[in-house]
């Protein structure tokens, strides 16, 4: 009984043994290598902060100034987006809405610095005094107030002419086709409500030469069948 087993407990230490040998052989080769490490060590790395990689940027340059047209052979350019018929109509109903109300101060805001008011009583080249000036005059001569809660004009009756176009006549013998600048807009507006009593106001169509400032519209020239009374 002892011989048998003293025998089987041979093969079990002899495996012992060989996992201890592996084992340490692991480690020798662990700690007694002299050879330099493959990667930095923190020690080994620069004390400074560290920068991005730099970036090669073409520096902006401003866009060109915005127009309303421009040749094919221009080479970069910025185009305007054109307004739509709602702009004009906000400065036609303006227009009128200034004048029932007798409000001189937005009236004037509707105007070009070189607005003219023309007059075609006067003869073909009619009489051409400072929109402004004239419209002050009327306002103290007559009450456009009476025109309140009247129809002066319908936006359906509205004749709207681009310079654009391409027009073969002018909208009105007054106004030169050759003389509109790309973007103006012509608007002949039927006056529904010229007279109150015997008081005439307005004349009967009135038309509005539009000039494009920014966003929106404003009265380069108002061409008018009227005569201060």
């Amino acid at each position: 009984m002892i011989l048998s087993s003293s025998r089987s407990e041979l093969p079990r230490r002899a495996r012992v043994s060989m996992a201890a040998c592996v084992l340490l052989f692991v480690g020798l080769l662990g700690c007694g290598g002299a050879g330099a490490p493959l990667f930095a060590t923190t020690s080994e790395l620069p004390e400074g902060s560290r920068r991005p990689d730099g970036v090669a940027v073409d520096p902006a340059s401003a866009p060109p100034r915005a127009r309303d047209v421009a040749n094919a052979e221009a080479g970069l350019v910025t185009l305007r987006t054109p307004l739509g018929t709602e702009a004009v109509l906000t400065t036609v109903s303006g227009f009128f809405r200034a004048i029932v109300n007798e409000d001189m101060e937005a009236l004037e805001g509707l105007f070009t610095r070189d607005a003219l008011s023309i007059s075609t009583t006067y003869g073909p080249s009619g009489s051409s005094p400072s929109a402004p000036l004239f419209w002050t005059q009327r306002m103290r001569r007559l009450d456009y107030t009476r025109l309140a809660g009247e129809v002066v004009f319908r936006e359906v009756e509205l004749e709207v002419y681009r310079a654009e176009d391409a027009l073969t006549s002018s909208p009105h013998p007054a106004i030169r086709v050759e003389a509109l600048s790309m973007g103006d807009v012509v608007v002949r507006v039927p006056i529904t409500t010229s007279r109150v009593g015997s008081d005439r106001l307005l004349g009967e169509e009135v038309v509005l030469w539009l000039r494009r400032e920014g966003e929106r519209y404003r009265i380069y020239r108002l061409v008018e069948d009227f005569q201060m009374p």
